[in-house]
Parts: structure tokens; C-alpha cells; sequence
């Protein structure tokens, strides 16, 4: 195994998020790091502001990608690759076994994503004043009514919590903070799904409101 993977260099080198609170990618990693107990420092990418497209980050993240994942020599940027890195280093494998549920999985993880602007949009409005996509508006009720469907009879997606939920959780608190609850209750099945999602200790790791508007972004 290449050093860099070496558990005992990867410990003293301790693992560090630069993001933003109000960003949905950000929150899930904050999220994969409580479900997988990994410790988490942060510092605080201010792309409310635009330090995303400025050169100091640019000579990280060519293309302004982030959230910024790093544990000593080893970096990932962005939602998917931190999220996979963060999978590898926690307890446990968060993948399902089964190919089905595997494939069922990174589907309705790509739907959240397809909706994720506007609902990050949302949320930017309620903090920052700034001005909502009410035109994409739509596109977040399919996506919505088809997670709902996709809840029948289910506890989470694809059996136990998944990469999907963790898509998932992240969009459903943005509606909620952006003051979009009904869009979550209105729904039984995703109301039953967001009631057992607050249960889990992962949810204590997700921004307020209020830390939006301050920008602070917890350790994990």
C-alpha cells in the first residue's frame, strides 16, 4: 500500500474541509463525516464572496470545484470524490451490497443533484437576501413527488441509510432553513423519512440558519 494510504500518517496528519455552511456540497460532507465518525476540521470558504473563483483557491481547484478535502498528502475536491474519500476512511462501507440497490443508489443521489441549484438558491434567499431560482421551482416538485414515490413502503431509499439519504438530508434541511417545510411535510412518505433522519446523530452536525448568515462553519 502507497504511504500516503498509511492509517498511521493519515492520524497525525488530521483531515480538514474548506467550504461554505450554505453550500450543499459542503453539508454533505459534514454529514458522510458524522455517519462515518471521522473527525472533521474546517475552515471556512467564503463563496458567498467569491474566494472559490479567486487565485489563491484556483491554484488548489483549477476550476473552482469545492468543497477542498485534504489529510496530509492525500486531497479530494467536490462533493463526489470528498464524499467517497470520507466513505473509505470511516467505519464501516455505506455502498450497498447488492448491484440493484447499488444502481438505485447513485440514481436518486443524481436527482437530488439535479435539483440541488435551486434549492440552494432557496436557501441563499433566506440568508443573504439574494434572489431565488422560483422559476426551477417545478423541477424541485417532480423531484420531490418521485422521492416520495420512491419512499413507499421504505424506511430510506435503497435499505439502510445510503450516499442517496445523505443527498438527500442535505436537500430537505435547505428547504426547511429556507422557511419550505411544507414541501416536506405536504408529502407523507418523505415526512415519515425526514422524521427518522432527524433522529440520527449525523443531524446534530448540520448548520443553522444563523451560522449561514454568520458564515461559520463547524468542525464535524
Amino acid at each position: 500500500m502507497f504511504g500516503l494510504f498509511k492509517k498511521k500518517k493519515k492520524a497525525e496528519a488530521g483531515m480538514k474541509l474548506r467550504g461554505f455552511p450554505g453550500d450543499l456540497s459542503t453539508v454533505k460532507c459534514l454529514i458522510m463525516a458524522a455517519e462515518k465518525q471521522v473527525k472533521l476540521e474546517t475552515e471556512l470558504l467564503d463563496t458567498q464572496a467569491g474566494e472559490h473563483e479567486q487565485a489563491e483557491y484556483r491554484s488548489l481547484s483549477p476550476f473552482g470545484k469545492h468543497p477542498y478535502l485534504q489529510e496530509g498528502d492525500a486531497v479530494a475536491i467536490g462533493a463526489e470524490a470528498s464524499l467517497a474519500y470520507l466513505d473509505t476512511r470511516g467505519n464501516g462501507f455505506m455502498n450497498p451490497k447488492k448491484a440493484q440497490n447499488f444502481g438505485h443508489q447513485n440514481y436518486w443521489w443524481q436527482v437530488a443533484e439535479t435539483i440541488g441549484a435551486p434549492v440552494e438558491s432557496l436557501l441563499q434567499a433566506a440568508a443573504f437576501g439574494s434572489t431565488a431560482d422560483t422559476d426551477a421551482m417545478d423541477l424541485v416538485e417532480i423531484g420531490l413527488n418521485a422521492f416520495d414515490n420512491a419512499l413507499t413502503g421504505k424506511n430510506f431509499v435503497v435499505g439502510d441509510y445510503s450516499y442517496a439519504d445523505v443527498h438527500w438530508t442535505a436537500i430537505a434541511h435547505f428547504l426547511v432553513l429556507a422557511g419550505k417545510q411544507d414541501m416536506i411535510e405536504s408529502r407523507p412518505n418523505t415526512k415519515a423519512w425526514y422524521d427518522k433522519v432527524k433522529q440520527r446523530p449525523s443531524f446534530a452536525s448540520l448548520p443553522s440558519l444563523e451560522d449561514i448568515k454568520q458564515k461559520q462553519l463547524k468542525a464535524a
